[in-house]
């Protein structure tokens, strides 16, 4: 039959003794350090969700501002175009008015010249004119008459032009 053993009796009480000791000198020690080493790896965590989280504001914020930059950049290219246009079509306006003045002024002295030899031609045509009628009527005029006779040949030829 079953006989009872106080000595399993006394060894079940020893390790129930034991067990509580450990219990309240290892165990809760233990478990104290598990669970601040728990709160200490949950905390890194979350500085690390926090830093990424961070990581990524700074992210979309540089984005934010390259892309801004670029647009500067392309607005600062464009106005820049467009002055350089502005300043070609002024140049260029300006070395269209300088070259119509140097025509204008080369019309002027060309028409200056033409005047000119035209005067020159009519006194020598007038000079020419009077020697001739000396020789035809073979008489001596004086200046007086030379000079009407002159100024007559003169609006002849300047109305024959």
């Amino acid at each position: 039959m079953l006989s009872f053993n106080s000595g399993l009796l006394w060894t079940f009480v020893n390790l129930i003794v034991f067990f509580l000791i450990l219990k309240k000198i290892l165990f809760k020690p233990v478990m104290g350090m598990i669970e601040k080493r728990e709160q200490m790896i949950n905390g890194q965590i979350q500085d690390a969700e926090q830093k990424n989280t961070q990581a990524g504001l700074l992210k979309e914020k540089y984005e934010g501002e390259l892309k801004n930059a670029n647009q500067e950049a392309a607005r600062i290219v464009k106005t820049a175009k467009e002055r350089g246009k502005e300043e070609y079509q002024r140049i260029l306006k300006d070395a269209n008015e300088e070259a119509s003045k140097v025509i204008a002024d080369a019309n002027k002295t060309i028409e200056t010249q033409k005047e000119k030899a035209i005067q020159g031609i009519q006194n020598e045509i007038a000079g020419m004119a009077i020697a001739a009628a000396s020789k035809v009527i073979q008489e001596n005029v004086d200046q007086a008459a030379n000079e009407k006779i002159l100024d007559d040949f003169l609006k002849e030829a300047g109305a024959g032009k």
